[in-house]
Order: structure tokens, then sequence, then C-alpha cells
């Protein structure tokens, strides 16, 4: 992959930058019950739902768990629980591997850096000031009960962004539809849940962006893998 003609590098915050998914299953979960079964049946749903904005994952867990419509007023409450417990959980998350050395030397290289989540923008900005992240992104842009597809193309005509020169990063199907919406490249990261088995138009997978760096960028001293199976700088 040349990077020759790269003009932004799009990136995906739950899943490549922050690894948050876990939590924000948890909180979602929470916004909907105390009860402990459910919450665990809700959660794994969750994360089933990649790369979907906000409200959609609501009313499909709404749908498929709870089995009945939203009584007056519920999904506003559900929504502004999330959105609580969501912040707090994103803000403790750890960073996953290779987050800031990789957008550093992105940066470096000229190439505009921009942070493209479903999570609203003002909640979005204090995150990844929380996440000392703030320094390494050129552009951020939230999202709300509208689909990633949606957000990636306003985007994109935002600042005229060619979509032969854009890389857009994703840790699920949603956000690879969203980069097929707007014709430009996908890099995919995947721990190891085999969420891109059966597609094909993408870069990688790749587990974390540490690989990306290291095949892409020639990072080759980046990181290594830790003792308790983290990561540490070399």
């Amino acid at each position: 992959m040349a990077l020759s003609q790269i003009q932004v590098c799009i990136f995906d915050v739950n899943g490549v930058l922050i690894d948050s998914n876990r939590a924000n299953a948890r909180a979602m979960a929470e916004a909907f019950t105390d009860e402990a079964a459910l919450q665990e049946r809700i959660a794994e749903l969750y994360l089933t739902l990649t790369g979907i904005d906000r409200g959609s994952k609501i009313r499909i867990i709404q749908e498929k768990i709870i089995k009945g419509p939203f009584k007056a007023g519920e999904f506003h409450r559900r929504w502004e629980t999330f959105q609580r417990l969501a912040h707090r959980s994103m803000c403790q998350a750890p960073l996953l591997p290779g987050a800031k050395e990789v957008l550093a030397e992105v940066g470096k290289r000229d190439i505009r850096r921009a942070a493209l989540s479903n999570t609203p923008l003002g909640e979005l900005r204090e995150i990844l000031a929380a996440q000392d992240l703030l320094s390494f992104l050129d552009v951020l842009r939230g999202g709300g009960d509208w689909p990633k597809s949606e957000s990636l193309a306003r985007l994109l005509d935002e600042f005229q962004f060619d979509p032969d020169q854009a890389l857009f990063f994703g840790d699920g199907k949603g956000d690879l539809a969203a980069a097929r919406h707007a014709r430009l490249s996908f890099v995919a990261i995947d721990p190891g849940t085999g969420e891109f088995e059966g597609e094909e138009g993408f870069h990688g997978p790749y587990r974390h962006l540490v690989e990306w760096g290291q095949k892409v960028l020639d990072m080759r001293d980046l990181e290594k893998p830790g003792a308790h199976g983290g990561f540490e700088p070399i």
C-alpha cells in the first residue's frame, strides 16, 4: 500500500484507537437493565453491531432482546444513560497498541489525520482529550442518530477530500460498508474476532495499528509483545 498519494487517513475510534468496545457493551447493557442475565445478552449483541450508529444499536437491542416498543421517553433515557456510561468507559479504557505512534508517523508524512466516530462530537472531543490524543489528530468529526456512511460522506465533502486519496481505518463491517459507499480504501482492524471473514476489497485485516505501521510505514521497532499479553515500547 503506497501512501505517496494519500492526503488523509480517517480513523474510527472504538476498536481502532481506543480499546473500549467491551466496556461500551457493558455500558449499553447497564443503560437497559440491572438484570445480570439480560445485561449479558445485550452486551453480546452489542459486540456484533460494529460500525453502526448509537441510535440504531439502541433500536436493534430493543427489538431483538426487549421485544417491545419503547415507552414514552424511553429511547431518550436509554440514549442519555448510555452516553454518560460510555463517556466514562472510553475515557478510562486503554489505548490500542500503536495508536499514538502511528498517528504521529502519519502526521510526519504530511497526511491529515481525522477521527470519525459515532460518538457525538462534544463528547468525542472530551474523550480524546482525556486519552491525550487531541494533539495527534487534525480533524474530529462525531456522529449521532444517523449512519456512519453519512458521517463519512459529510467529512469528505466538508474538506473536499478525494476518496481516491483517502484511507479509512475501521474494525467493523459497518465501517467497511461506509467506506464502500464513499468509494474509498478501507484498512480493516481485527484483533482476532473474524469480523471480516467472507468479505473482500480491503487491506488487512491487521490485529492493530502496530501491524499496519510495521508493514506499511516500515516502523519495524514500533512495539513488541509484553509479558502479560499487552504491548510495551522497544
